[in-house]
């Protein structure tokens, strides 16, 4: 198969595996399959597609969300987000360690990261929303506070140990192959 058709084929469906991972979990708040998801595009994939499967991600999950789509600064802050994890997915790709126990470290704390960034720019978005100042922030980053550790922690957990098993599986398929220089 066309190598080209191949990624476009394998971009289409972590988009609609990510989208469909979301709506599994959308009744448990803060627990979501999404960001790893995207992610291991990234990681398996590379940069530019990576990229791309975080933007129609999120934009699809968020315009068929049926609690309504996000707010446009939320809405721009969530899909900016999602992108970025589908970035970090292609570097840490390109940072793989020999040591298993620092593989899945650094796999954890792209977990970590990506799951901030995603809790600081929404929250970010939000204040945008209510006139933007240093209160209302720092209100907000305290009010969000449970949640932000819930999503972090899980998130954690989830790139720790699925992400690190998903990605071992894969690279093992004569379907999908590691990412060439993209």
């Amino acid at each position: 198969m066309n190598s080209h058709i191949k990624k476009i084929s394998l971009m289409g469906i972590f988009i609609a595996l990510g989208v469909s991972l979301g709506f599994v979990l959308i009744n448990i708040p803060n627990v979501e399959l999404i960001t790893a998801t995207i992610f291991i595009s990234g990681y398996l994939l590379g940069i530019k597609e990576g990229i791309v499967v975080g933007l129609l991600t999120e934009t699809l999950y968020s315009l068929l969300n049926p609690f309504g789509m996000a707010a446009p600064p939320l809405f721009i802050a969530q899909i900016l987000s999602m992108a970025m994890a589908g970035f970090m997915g292609a570097v840490a790709a390109k940072q793989k360690s020999q040591k298993r126990i620092i593989y899945y470290l650094k796999l954890g704390l792209a977990g970590f990261l990506a799951t901030a960034i995603f809790a600081l720019l929404t929250t970010l978005s939000f204040v945008l929303l209510i006139n933007f100042s240093f209160e209302k922030l720092a209100g907000s980053f305290i009010y969000g506070l449970g949640f932000y550790i819930v999503h972090i922690v899980t998130n954690t957990i989830i790139f720790l140990t699925l992400v690190p098993a998903i990605i071992n599986l894969l690279e093992k398929t004569d379907y999908i192959s590691v990412q060439e220089n993209s």
